[in-house]
Formats: C-alpha cells, sequence, structure tokens
C-alpha cells in the first residue's frame, strides 16, 4: 500500500504533516537527467537490492521513461516498458474520462520505504503513479463523485486485474493512487501491455467516440426497431415495427428540433448520441426494450421484457466481451452503438 511523501520535498521546500492535503504537492526528492534509453537519478548512491511490495525490482538505477500525459509530465517518469504502456494508459483515461491532470500534482518513480514499513513503495519500482494528489489525499474517502468512479471503475475493468486503485484499499485509502499488482513474471503484465500498445513507451491514445450506423428513411431492421424504442423512451408517439417509414421520420424530425439539431430526418452521430440513454442492472422501460432486441437478434439471448435484470445483464456483458468492449453490463454510447451496428 502506497504512503505519503512526507520529508522528501525539495531543498528549502517546507515540510508538511503526513496524511495532510498537501503533502503530494512536494517535489519528490533527487535531481533527474535524461539519458540514453530513460531516465536516471544523479548523485544517487549505488543501486539497492531491492523489491517493491508488488515484486518489481527496486532501485535508484532503473530503466524509467519520461510520462507526459497532456501538459503534465510525472516527475522522475515510471518504469519503462509494460509499466509505461499500463500507467500511461490510466493517466491519459483518467485525464479525458474522470478529471483534467494538473501540473505539480502528479507523482511517478520514488525510491522509498512504505513509512512505518520495512517493504518499499511500488513508487520504488517505478509502477505507481499518483494523481491531482492535493485534491486526493492520502487517507480521504469519497474525494472522487458518483460519476467519476464509474470511470476508473471502467479504466481498471479494461486493465484485465494488473493495476489497483488506492480507493480499494481496505484500510487507509489513497484515491490519488494506481498501481500495478501483478509481478514482472506474470504473463498478464505482458499480455495486457500488447492489448494496449505493444509494450512502447508511448502511451496509447484514450479511446475515440464510438461509431454509429447511419438510418434514414426506407431501411428497417433490429436497429430501426432500437432507434424507434429510443424515440419513445424520449416521449415521441409512433409503433414500433422495425420500419423507418414516414411516421418514424416525423418523430426523428421533431425530436432533432427538440435538441437544437439538423431537422434532416436522419440519424447519424449526433442524432443517437443524443438520443440514447444509459441503462444497467435495475433499469426498465423503453430503452430495455431496444437493447433486449438488439442483444437477442445478436445471439445473446434474453427476454424482451422491459426489465433489465440479472439475465439481461449476462447476455449484455457477454456482448460486449464479445466486441472487445468494457465488459461492465453497462449499456453506455459505446455498447449501444456497437447493438445498433
Amino acid at each position: 500500500m502506497c504512503n505519503d511523501h512526507a520529508g522528501i520535498g525539495t531543498p528549502g521546500a517546507a515540510s508538511a504533516a503526513p496524511g495532510s492535503p498537501v503533502n503530494r504537492r512536494l517535489v519528490l526528492g533527487g535531481a533527474v537527467a535524461a539519458a540514453v534509453g530513460g531516465l536516471s537519478l544523479l548523485g544517487a548512491g549505488p543501486a539497492a537490492a531491492a523489491t517493491s511490495q508488488n515484486g518489481w525490482p527496486a532501485s535508484t538505477s532503473l530503466p524509467l521513461s519520461i510520462l507526459t500525459v497532456g501538459a503534465v509530465t510525472f516527475p522522475q517518469g515510471v518504469r519503462s516498458g509494460a509499466p509505461h504502456t499500463i500507467l500511461g494508459y490510466v493517466a491519459r483515461r483518467f485525464n479525458s474520462e474522470v478529471e483534467a491532470l494538473r501540473k505539480g500534482e502528479c507523482w511517478g518513480y520514488n525510491f522509498r520505504k512504505i513509512s512505518g514499513s520495512t517493504s518499499y513503495s511500488n513508487h520504488a519500482s517505478g509502477t505507481a503513479i499518483d494523481v491531482n494528489a492535493p485534491e486526493h489525499f492520502l487517507g480521504a474517502s469519497g474525494t472522487f463523485s458518483a460519476a467519476q468512479v464509474r470511470a476508473i471503475r471502467s479504466i481498471l475493468s479494461a486493465c484485465d486485474g494488473v493495476v489497483r486503485w488506492g480507493g480499494d484499499y481496505s484500510n487507509r485509502k489513497d484515491e490519488m493512487h494506481f498501481e500495478l499488482v501483478r509481478g514482472p513474471g506474470d504473463p498478464a503484465v505482458a499480455a495486457l501491455a500488447r492489448k494496449l500498445g505493444g509494450g512502447s513507451s508511448t502511451p496509447p491514445p484514450a479511446p475515440s467516440g464510438p461509431t454509429w450506423r447511419v438510418v434514414r428513411r426506407g431501411k428497417q431492421g433490429y436497429y430501426v426497431t432500437a432507434l424507434q424504442r429510443l424515440l419513445r423512451q424520449h416521449g415521441r408517439p409512433l409503433t414500433v415495427d422495425g420500419v423507418f417509414g414516414s411516421g418514424t421520420e416525423a418523430q426523428v424530425v421533431a425530436f432533432q428540433k427538440s435538441r437544437g439539431l439538423a431537422a434532416d430526418g436522419v440519424v447519424g452521430v449526433k442524432t443517437w448520441t443524443a438520443l440514447q440513454v444509459t441503462r444497467r442492472d435495475g433499469g426498465k422501460g423503453q430503452a430495455v426494450f431496444g437493447l433486449q432486441h438488439c442483444a437477442s437478434v445478436k445471439g445473446f439471448r434474453t427476454a424482451q421484457d422491459g426489465l433489465f435484470g440479472p439475465k439481461t445483464k449476462t447476455a449484455i456483458v457477454s456482448f460486449q466481451r464479445s466486441r472487445g468492449l468494457v465488459a461492465d453490463g453497462v449499456v453506455g454510447p459505446r455498447t449501444w452503438a456497437a447493438l445498433v451496428a
């Protein structure tokens, strides 16, 4: 478990009490210099034969690579190779989906033991990062909104059990903190690195937006049924028959006008985005009818009763896995786009 950086500030910097909100604002100790193949500490002593808590070698002389996300650079970087790829992915998605990273508030490598322990911190092996530390300081709980926590869960799910969030610690929380929890010999680490970017030191970009099917008058099929269900979810009166006729077109135009969209009767990315509603276990209504119909047509059969229960969730999770989506059972924009594709 990660602890704070108290007492490791830059020369002349004021110290802070352990666990205080400003602890992680202290710049990590030691000068940093670029070196071939990564970064190294100037003036550091001999490399220590040590292992961090997650089983990775910890030392004052590691193969480190700079980690930059947008305008933010993590001081001293993180371990080169798979850890850089994985933690870079986490940082990029956090920046785009949870909250923007802030300069001077994000940390990477730091060779030290966990306070009050003989174990080395995972920062000491370059396999952990802290993000926006002052806002999510050590020991605090509930510093993220429910929506932000859902986004964090999505990131963790995509990391296949290789990454742990400090907000999930059983005792003292550390909500700024993300770390690898699999050792260097674990095949899951290499597999995840390949999945995210082949182990390159350049972090892959965050996922782009979903690609939506374009639907217009004259089309028919399961995706039109889903469209009609979503229109009814938004209070538009029409018959659900899977046929995009004049009546459906009129309701699409009326919906587009109500949302300030181009009222052309063509359902593209902007109209789908406005129509889709996130549904999960416990949901009900017209949108659930629509997603159940699409899943069943695509071979992931479930009752079409408008009730998002355990069997529907199981079908959605299986569908998401088959499409390489985050298998969380939540039907958001990406899953909707895949369902109507």
